[in-house]
């Protein structure tokens, strides 16, 4: 076996906790724990991290789902009808005005067939109404053709046209956003003839790419010929702090947390979000500092993170070897919007990524991993009416080096997805899927893939089993228990496999059980699981026969 092979198997021994070590600190090589991902620092900051993803996520659904229809608000033009007339004249000649938005043929296409023919007051009607067709079909609402009164001579009829222009341009109820960040974004210029599909774009997209909503309304402005605009903005409560408390840490450094975030929605004023957070257990204490900006008028987002953690074993047999961990990592990110409708949303990210972790026992330095990699990403999420489905997939590749200072590359790719499907009273049917597969063997802990845990296969501890490729499945059914459909109990059924060289010979986890999950007054979540797991024997090891998940998370 090569030396780096060696070394990271004996690294994974001595981060697993030794669990099955006796008194005397002896390990057998030939018989590893199986939790080796429990009390990794770097594994533990993933965990971190991929719960702000998952939070991120869902938020982002919940407002797609509350966003109305982005259009304009305004009225559109009525079609005319002549007055009862028998007179019939030859029309020789329309003269009508000059127009920027129509072309010289587009009008002639719809006046020339009535030219040299007889005709009667209700065809010019119909040539005015084909005119302002044509006008809505462009999208410009606030352009309009009529027949002004007028004496018909030498058979020559004159049609004025009101091309209106942009007058008042008025924002309301941005109250921590700055007007400049809006109207920068949505093609409203004085003195310009708006188009109505083009500002119905850019309200989609505006709309889509922020937590802040639009509507516009249009009417008749202070000046004549002019179209005067409102833009309301709703905004989200600017400042928010989220206090959660769960039993998803490890048993030997806490398996109890509690974390805290704190969120500015708009610290500029220009939608930029600053997130910070901490976590602590009894051996475990992490930081974690977010903040995301808009970059130019397409819903681009530049995002900058940090986050560090330390681990101390504080119960069980490996707690008088005094094993301590630490690691931190920033990240830059790009977010770009693709495609974004009513019922779809897709976009493409790019991310870098710099994570250091550290591990010591004894007072001996034995474990010093460096990653920098790169991810490529591209996520879709589509809407029905009582269904949605979410798909993440991601390729990443990278280079690690150890504390002997040997260097890997390693390239991989994992998927996140999920789908749901709303029934009449209430029941909710999900299934849920995270994968991942890698060529290179033995990757470092904290890029391996782990199962195990409340967002994984429940009824085991977190991050259970790792192996450099995996997956994780889920389905679960709830039913509503009350009328307003805020207290839900569920069954679940989770199935999850590890694979690779650094798996061990046990590599498979299934589970089942049932829960109850609450929302009370809309601020405040919690979630009870009892977990059963179906394999026990794992590894030499007996797993408990059940296994409570509780989490409670309340924002305000």
């Amino acid at each position: 076996m090569k030396k780096a092979k060696l070394y990271k198997i004996i690294s994974g021994i001595l981060l697993a906790g030794f669990a099955v070590m006796p008194s005397a600190y002896a390990y057998d090589v030939n018989n590893p724990p199986p939790q080796y991902g429990t009390n990794d620092p770097g594994v533990q900051l993933n965990r971190m991290r991929e719960y702000m993803e998952r939070q991120r996520v869902a938020q982002q659904i919940a407002e797609d789902r509350a966003k109305e229809d982005s259009k304009v608000e305004g009225q559109s033009t009525e079609q005319e009808e002549a007055p009862e007339s028998a007179v019939k004249f030859v029309l020789n000649d329309i003269k009508i005005d000059g127009s920027e938005v129509l072309t010289k043929e587009e009008i002639s296409g719809i006046t020339s067939p009535y030219i040299g023919q007889e005709v009667t007051l209700q065809n010019l009607y119909d040539i005015v109404n084909a005119l302002n067709d044509l006008y809505q079909q462009k999208g410009y609402l606030t352009c309009r053709a009529y027949l002004p009164p007028q004496t018909i001579k030498n058979g020559v009829v004159e049609i004025k046209i009101i091309e209106g222009k942009t007058g008042n341009v008025h924002i309301a109820g941005n109250e921590t956003t700055r007007e400049d960040y809006i109207a920068g974004r949505i093609g409203l210029e004085r003195g310009s003839i708006s188009n109505i599909n083009d500002l119905n774009d850019d309200l989609l997209l505006f709309n889509a790419t922020n937590d802040v909503q639009l509507r516009i309304t249009m009417h008749a402005g202070e000046e004549p010929g002019t179209t005067d605009y409102v833009i309301a903005a709703y905004e989200p409560q600017k400042n928010y702090i989220n206090v959660y408390v769960d039993n998803a840490g490890s048993e030997s450094s806490g398996e109890w947390r509690e974390g805290l975030f704190w969120t500015d929605r708009s610290l500029t004023g220009r939608r930029d979000m600053l997130t910070m957070s901490g976590m602590r257990s009894d051996g475990t204490k992490s930081f974690s500092a977010m903040y995301s900006v808009p970059v130019g008028r397409s819903g681009t987002k530049l995002g900058l993170s940090y986050s560090t953690n330390s681990v101390h074993i504080t119960d069980g047999e490996l707690e008088d070897l005094d094993i301590k961990g630490h690691s931190n990592a920033y990240g830059v990110s790009l977010i770009q919007p693709l495609v974004v409708t009513e019922n779809l949303r897709t976009e493409a990210t790019l991310d870098y990524g710099y994570q250091n972790s550290q591990t010591d026992f004894l007072g001996i330095h034995w474990v010093d991993d460096t990653v920098k990699s790169y991810t490529a990403g591209f996520s879709m999420t589509n809407y029905g009416a009582s269904s949605l489905i979410y798909q993440k997939h991601n390729f990443r590749i990278g280079d690690s080096e150890n504390i002997a200072n040997e260097e890997d590359n390693f390239t991989k790719y994992f998927f996140n997805g999920f789908w749901q499907k709303a029934y009449q009273g209430g029941q909710m049917l999900s299934a849920r899927l995270d994968a991942q597969w890698s060529g290179d063997d033995y990757l470092t802990s904290a890029e391996q893939f782990y199962i195990g845990g409340m967002y994984s296969v429940r009824g085991y501890e977190e991050s259970y089993l790792g192996g450099d490729s995996g997956y994780s499945a889920s389905i679960e059914y709830s039913v509503p228990l009350d009328k307003a459909r805020t207290t839900s109990a569920y069954c679940f059924f989770d199935y999850g496999a590890v694979y690779g060289d650094s798996a061990f010979d046990d590599h498979v986890l299934a589970g089942t059980g049932i829960g109850i999950k609450s929302t009370i007054d809309r601020k405040i979540y919690t979630n009870l699981t009892l977990g059963v797991p179906l394999m026990r024997d794992i590894n030499g090891e007996e797993v408990s026969k059940t296994r409570i998940h509780f989490m409670v998370n309340g924002q305000f």
